[in-house]
């Protein structure tokens, strides 16, 4: 409509500076009849002037005519360029009618859509790069299309990685034949393996296919994530190896009881004197068990709750008087003197878990002690902290394993723990409430001299 319009108006205007043309040459022609000689040359002098004019007064409007055909047009191509640099560039367009109109409309709608696919290429690339595990995308013959950054960090790959190997970064003959394997069965192939270029550290490749997808015009092949495993591998040792000292610690009472049990059982023993000595045997097998049941529960609440900010508070001084208390029968038949010192302070932490804490820790200084040892629990306050030092001049740590004795079941001298009756789980009881109440804990201990265990708890506000 629009260019229709201007058609006419060109045209219009072209007729318009013609016929003015003819009326001045027909004037001419009139006077070039009637006049002669001189009057010729001033003839021909308007004549040329009539042209003159007419060629202005036509190159005027054409000039006009096309300011009004150009303007919308570089109105449009402004707002394309401000388009294609991710920009936002907003045109009043209402007083725009026919075609031009239409064209504008158009620019609008693709600006929204350019914009929305942008906003979701963004969302999806943040995405990926807040991700703790690694992703990858490999074109059909393996090479790189694209990566995240945690991919990139794992592997230590420049952002401009694409279209290259992804072997160039990852050398693992075992990577290449999960590929290979990929690639033939067409399925997902999941890849435990060391890290090629950090020791120590696990990973797991989740290996996927693609197919009928591309990725900036190239077919993709297949996917990779990449998970760093390490932790989840330890919390499996750990277990497994919990699983397997659980078994063991309960086998050994439990296999000593069925032989007292079947001995008795047989009539192999005939004295009432020796059947009452098996029955107390049997007895001290069960408390063993009893007490080990009881550790792993305990240590099972502790390790099933997250650290928390305790409301509670309880006086360390009554609480390590009274664990005193019910330990002094268990010291006197050691011959090993408790004692405990320090001021009245309230620490943010439950009373049954205060217990426990000092019960273990002193109950240690008890049974790994020497006749004639001693056992000193002593309380001082420490700024915003109580701290709680538990002494004994028993048989002491060995340097290599005291890194190690807060571990579950883990014992220095495996035989003399197991005749004083410890589950191997005490230390690793204590290390829990105190990080479950935000404490802190050290040791210090020196072969044949003793130990030192120092543990500080929040005060009570």
């Amino acid at each position: 409509m629009e260019g229709c319009r201007l058609k006419k108006r060109v045209f219009s205007a072209l007729l318009l500076a013609a016929g003015l043309s003819l009326v001045l040459f027909g004037a001419l022609t009139a006077l070039l009849l009637e006049v002669t000689g001189k009057q010729l040359l001033l003839m021909g002098v308007v004549l040329v002037f009539s042209a003159t004019v007419s060629t202005l007064f036509v190159r005027k409007i054409g000039l006009r005519l096309l300011g009004e055909l150009k303007a919308p047009l570089e109105t449009a191509e402004k707002a394309l360029d401000h388009i294609a640099a991710g920009e936002v560039y907003a045109v009043d367009w209402s007083k725009t009618e026919g075609e031009y109109l239409s064209l504008f409309q158009a620019i609008e709608r693709l600006e929204g859509r350019i914009h929305s696919l942008t906003s979701e290429r963004d969302k999806v690339n943040l995405i990926l790069d807040c991700m703790d595990e690694g992703v990858v995308l490999l074109d059909e013959h393996t090479e790189l299309l694209a990566s995240n950054r945690a991919a990139r960090k794992l592997f230590h790959m420049p952002e401009d990685a694409e279209s290259t190997e992804i072997t160039d970064y990852i050398r693992s003959r075992r990577l290449t034949e999960a590929i290979n394997l990929l690639q033939r069965k067409k399925e997902a192939v999941v890849l435990d393996m060391e890290h090629p270029r950090r020791k120590g550290r696990s990973l797991r490749f989740f290996l996927s296919p693609v197919t009928g997808q591309k990725y900036q015009g190239q077919q993709v092949g297949m996917s990779i994530l990449i998970s760093d495993v390490t932790e989840l591998k330890r919390a499996e040792g750990i277990r497994s190896e919990f699983t397997a000292n659980v078994s063991h610690e309960l086998k050994t009472p439990l296999t000593s009881i069925k032989g007292f049990t079947d001995m008795l059982s047989s009539g192999m023993v005939g004295s009432v004197e020796d059947q009452k000595r098996f029955l107390t045997m049997i007895g001290v097998e069960v408390d063993r068990l009893i007490d080990l049941i009881n550790d792993i529960l305990k240590l099972s609440e502790l390790e099933s709750v997250a650290i928390e900010q305790c409301e509670e508070s309880s006086d360390v001084l009554n609480a390590a008087n009274e664990v005193s208390a019910f330990l002094d029968p268990v010291a006197k038949k050691a011959h090993v003197a408790v004692s405990v010192s320090g001021e009245h302070v309230n620490a943010a932490i439950p009373l049954d878990r205060l217990k426990e804490l000092l019960l273990n820790l002193m109950e240690n200084g008890i049974k790994y002690n020497e006749p004639g040892g001693s056992v000193k629990a002593s309380l001082e306050t420490e700024e915003n902290f109580v701290r709680i030092t538990v002494s004994d001049t028993g048989i002491g740590i060995p340097e290599e394993s005291q890194s190690r004795v807060f571990e579950r079941f883990y014992r220095v001298e495996k035989g003399r723990a197991r005749k004083n009756g410890g589950t191997g789980l005490g230390l690793a009881i204590v290390k829990h409430i105190v990080v479950l109440y935000g404490g802190q804990m050290a040791l210090q201990s020196e072969l044949g001299k003793g130990s030192v265990f120092t543990v500080r708890l929040p005060r009570a506000s």
